[in-house]
């Protein structure tokens, strides 16, 4: 390390890296300040705690540019990519391999690696089914006919009317029972 002032970028790179080791295993800035200048440090430096924690905001920005879409998108690609070469690999090591057990332990690794490629496209996200009516529009329900429905008018009107009078006796039983109590 060089002597007073500003650290040299190789200097701080150095620093950032153990800074973000420690952090991705889960300490927090008063033990990584422990772990880089205290006795028990392979090479312990001089730092203050401050300037762990201002390394930490560094750790965790450069975390969330690698974390943008654009890089996702970068690193999703790549997987697959990398996912499509060993299939294809262990594909013509299978068949190079046929005769032996060697050929069975690419065939595993080239069925893994499918499996892969179809989880990393999103092949084997269930498929969504829309269902609509004619020209997309709503669908329409059809309920089954109630016997009822089908009746005369004239017997309808007397079913109601025996109806209403049950209701009617029922009220008439209950004033009746109200009206003796005390």
């Amino acid at each position: 390390m060089s002597g007073p002032g500003r650290r040299t970028d190789a200097e701080l790179a150095m620093i950032r890296d153990r800074v973000e080791g420690l952090m991705n295993l889960g300490y927090r800035s008063p033990a990584i300040h422990r772990a880089l200048t205290g006795p028990e440090a392979p090479r312990p430096i001089v730092i203050s705690e401050r300037s762990v924690r201002s390394n930490m905001a560094v750790v965790e920005r450069r975390w969330r540019e690698r974390a943008s879409r654009e890089h996702l998108e970068a690193e999703h690609a790549k997987a697959i990519a990398i996912a499509e070469d060993t299939h294809r690999t262990a594909l013509a090591r299978s068949a190079r391999n046929a005769d032996n057990n060697v050929g069975v332990g690419y065939m595993n690794t080239a069925l893994k690696a499918q499996e892969l490629i179809v989880r990393l496209r999103g092949l084997d996200a269930p498929i969504r089914t829309e269902i609509a009516g004619p020209g997309g529009g709503p669908v329409a329900v059809a309920l089954a006919d109630h016997p009822a429905e089908h009746l005369d008018p004239r017997e309808q009107a007397r079913r109601l009317r025996a109806m209403a009078d049950d209701a009617q006796a029922e009220a008439d039983e209950l004033e009746e029972h109200e009206g003796s109590e005390p």
